[in-house]
């Protein structure tokens, strides 16, 4: 079945939701591609944003996507594996181009927003990869455009990036880069996914990356990841300053006086990255944000805090003998998160964030990438 669709269809995309289980999918989902000759739009959650030989693997989809390029170049057909997808543009793009879709779901969970589903699968790794092996060969440029205009855009972040002091998108691409190979990464809710799905680049050393996305929003965000650190597997938790305050209480968790309990004679790996924006200015994103009287809006979505986050873990670091860190650079965040050595503790390190900046240079981002992308000659169809 999924054979026939597939060769039914050339210009096609395969995008990958959020998977506990992704590594298990890494090489049925790259013969696929090889196969179909279709890029691969995974978000880092899905365990399947890594470097795969000959499969054109997207960085930053969720700002391609927002492109006249993207809808200059739509697609026949979407293979979607894993749950949903984070990125708002990707639902968009589908939704204003229906193309044939195709839904591997082996869990059976029918997740559906926009109702675009038009094939739905129960399989696993091992028919997608069976299918691969009976597709032809492509006979189109593709997937080379989308990994052309993928470097494009990332030419385009790091010249905007490089030359700024850091703030939460260089934070999402400085993890990628710093963090080691066996580490996890674990994303709050709000920005930090996002900002992760669209800034996070895939590396040759995969690293692992959780969120717990839905109705929890941010909380018990620090409890999960202590939870994985807790397993013997090195951690980082991407936090913004609301989401730090909510869940203190998983830092307790991490307050043991016996450390053969967590991850062996060290005690636990966890390191929590605080990026305080002032509260919840994802907010600000959105096209409430200028309509609402200033004062209200802060007061009922911002719900900035009384205290910064360098207060706060100051204060935890001294009750409870954590370390912490308050540092405004890539190369600080960079020597802290690549430092050798496993089972290094409980660590704090905060960034203040200056919102407007901040929302600015997400802007300014979003108009770098398609401007480079309206440069880009549309090649042969």
């Amino acid at each position: 079945m999924l054979t026939a669709w597939a060769e039914a269809h050339e210009r096609g995309v395969v995008a990958a939701g959020p998977m506990w289980d992704g590594d298990r999918w890494v090489e049925a989902v790259a013969e696929f591609c090889r196969a179909s000759g279709w890029p691969l739009l995974a978000e880092p959650c899905s365990q399947l944003r890594r470097e795969l030989d000959g499969v054109a693997v997207t960085d930053h989809h969720d700002l391609l996507l927002r492109t006249p390029w993207a809808d200059a170049e739509p697609p026949d057909a979407v293979l979607r594996i894993g749950g949903a997808p984070t990125s708002k543009p990707l639902r968009l793009w589908i939704e204003r181009h229906r193309p044939a879709f195709a839904f591997v779901d082996p869990a059976s969970t029918w997740t559906d927003a926009s109702f675009s589903v038009s094939l739905h699968m129960t399989i696993g790794p091992e028919a997608v990869a069976d299918a691969a092996r009976t597709l032809s060969a492509p006979g189109s440029g593709w997937a080379r455009r989308w990994a052309d205009a993928d470097a494009r855009a990332g030419a385009a972040i790091d010249a905007v990036l490089d030359t700024e002091p850091l703030l939460e998108a260089g934070v999402a691409r400085q993890l990628g880069r710093s963090l080691p190979a066996g580490h996890a990464l674990y994303v709050s809710n709000s920005m930090p996914v996002r900002d992760v799905d669209s800034y996070l680049r895939a590396r040759s050393e995969p690293l692992t990356v959780h969120a717990h996305r839905g109705a929890s929003g941010i909380d018990g965000v620090i409890s999960a990841a202590t939870g994985v650190a807790a397993s013997g597997t090195p951690a980082t938790v991407l936090v913004g300053d609301l989401a730090f305050r909510h869940d203190i209480g998983g830092l307790v968790g991490a307050f043991d006086t016996e450390p053969l309990a967590h991850g062996g004679p060290g005690g636990l790996d966890l390191t929590v990255v605080v990026v305080d924006n002032g509260g919840g200015t994802i907010f600000s994103f959105l096209p409430a944000y200028g309509v609402i009287d200033p004062a209200a809006f802060d007061r009922l979505l911002t719900t900035p805090p009384g205290r910064s986050s360098r207060e706060l873990a100051s204060g935890l670091s001294a009750a409870m003998g954590f370390e912490h860190h308050h540092i405004d650079s890539s190369d600080e965040l960079h020597a802290l998160l690549s430092g050798p050595g496993s089972n290094r503790g409980v660590r704090i390190i905060t960034i203040d964030i200056d919102a407007d900046a901040n929302r600015d240079q997400h802007r300014r981002i979003a108009e770098a990438v398609e401007a480079a992308i309206g440069a880009q000659p549309p090649g042969p169809q």
